[in-house]
């Protein structure tokens, strides 16, 4: 969950930096050891955002010792690098070994979304074409903004389209729900 904090403070910063965001993140049941194991990485990456960090720290479980997630307060220009904060995924090749390990665990109400990335240059911006192998057919674009208000100018050859940002139907955690209604939509 992002949110865009709005308070007189807020309003009147904004205008100077940026925008403050309050990112809630929650664990998967079960996902303890492999935060542990990703802890290092974790914190390195934070650290690239210590300027625009204003808050940040675990959530946890009623036993007042269990993670159950994290939250963070930072200060950032805008939406889109408030969707990059929260969603930059660690993007690399993985081989057989790993990906039998990461299914192992995956939650079991959720199936796998396949799924291979081209990245193609367009100008000043590159399009992120995902075409899918689960679910079958569906191909999606996405292009990363600097800000908001950045013009986007599709090539020709990208066909017939349909603008769905922020449309929760094709967010990744939604098309791994088991029996969930799958792209194309009318």
């Amino acid at each position: 969950m992002i949110a865009e904090v709005s308070t007189p403070r807020t309003a009147w910063r904004s205008r100077l930096w940026g925008v403050e965001f309050f990112c809630y993140h929650r664990d998967r049941p079960g996902s303890v050891r492999l935060r542990e194991e990703l802890l290092e990485e974790h914190l390195s990456y934070m650290d690239r955002y210590q300027a625009e960090m204003i808050a940040r720290g675990p959530t946890l479980a009623g036993d007042g010792a269990t993670p159950t997630g994290s939250v963070h307060i930072v200060d950032l220009p805008g939406p889109a690098a408030a969707r990059a904060f929260a969603f930059d995924e660690r993007e690399e090749a993985i081989g057989p070994v790993e990906w039998a390990a990461a299914l192992e665990r995956a939650d079991p109400d959720r199936r796998p979304v396949r799924k291979t990335r081209h990245v193609v240059p367009h100008g000043a911006q590159s399009l992120e074409i995902d075409v899918f192998e689960e679910p079958a057919g569906l191909v999606v674009v996405e292009v990363e903004l600097g800000s908001e208000d950045e013009a986007v100018e599709l090539p020709a050859w990208l066909g017939e389209w349909r603008e769905v940002t922020g449309d929760q139907r094709y967010f990744n955690a939604s098309l791994a729900r088991r029996g969930a209604e799958v792209p194309p939509f009318d």
